[in-house]
């Protein structure tokens, strides 16, 4: 397991990440808490988690994060809106994710999730099914919807929840960074930001062995270095041997009346 506390000078937002390989032969995921050139007052939370056999997946997390440290560091607030940010991001990791393809043997995919913490409001973004929950305390304020195949058929009306969670393909992912398809950002955020507020990326290798009324349970008892290692070593227990790669970053806002500032 490796845990740790971001620094995030000036700040009043504290960050933590946190993986675990599980029971996989690599660790596919990336995870980076990152601050940009002009935006100094931002933060942005990322994980990546990669897909793609012979190593493309940990290829096309990595270059996800690269990318999006090169288009953060571009970033003007005061020019810019959230929205705008993240539909050029995404452009950005899926592109050169995509040239990342071109040059080797792989097939490298990966999934998106990224929240952008700055004065006054926070904004998410996501890709796939790496999943961003927004708790106030322990209420739970969002849950992004997982990109696969139970969820197009849900979203087009063509099943029910129910039905669409037992077709043979209801996990396949339908929107993903470096996938053959132009991606789409699927992005949300708040304009009310207070200091009991928690933002938690995770992959599937998390999400899928806990309630989100535990995750806040966890996340509002502990500090935000112990949650981290806590929801690891739970899921980790849960899996049984067979778990997936297992990553998160967790922000938390606190200190004065605005976050980041």
């Amino acid at each position: 397991m490796r845990v740790s506390e971001s620094s995030l000078p000036g700040l009043q937002v504290v960050a933590c990440t946190g993986q675990h390989r599980g029971d996989r032969s690599e660790q596919q995921d990336r995870v980076a808490v990152l601050q940009g050139r002009q935006a100094q007052r931002c933060a942005l939370g990322l994980l990546a988690d990669g897909l793609g056999g012979r190593s493309g997946g940990a290829l096309a997390a990595e270059n996800v994060i690269l990318a999006a440290q090169n288009c953060f560091d571009r970033f003007a607030p005061a020019e810019e809106s959230p929205e705008g940010f993240f539909a050029t991001l995404v452009a950005e990791v899926h592109a050169v994710v995509k040239l990342a393809a071109l040059a080797t043997d792989k097939e490298p995919h990966s999934t998106f999730a990224s929240v952008l913490v700055q004065p006054g409001r926070v904004d998410w973004c996501h890709v796939g099914d790496s999943r961003i929950y927004h708790f106030r305390g322990t209420e739970l304020r969002h849950c992004t919807a997982d990109h696969n195949y139970a969820w197009q058929l849900v979203s087009e009306g063509k099943s029910t929840p129910e039905r669409a969670r037992l077709h043979p393909s209801a996990q396949m992912l339908v929107n993903s960074i470096g996938g053959l398809r132009k991606p789409w950002p699927d992005i949300g955020g708040i304009d009310d930001p207070c200091p009991e507020d928690s933002f938690l990326l995770c992959s599937d290798g998390l999400w899928a062995y806990f309630h989100p009324e535990e995750l806040a349970e966890i996340i509002v008892s502990m500090s935000c270095r112990d949650a981290a290692a806590r929801l690891i070593e739970l899921a980790r227990k849960r899996a049984r041997g067979r778990g997936d790669n297992c990553s998160l970053v967790l922000m938390r806002l606190g200190g004065g009346t605005q976050p980041a500032g």
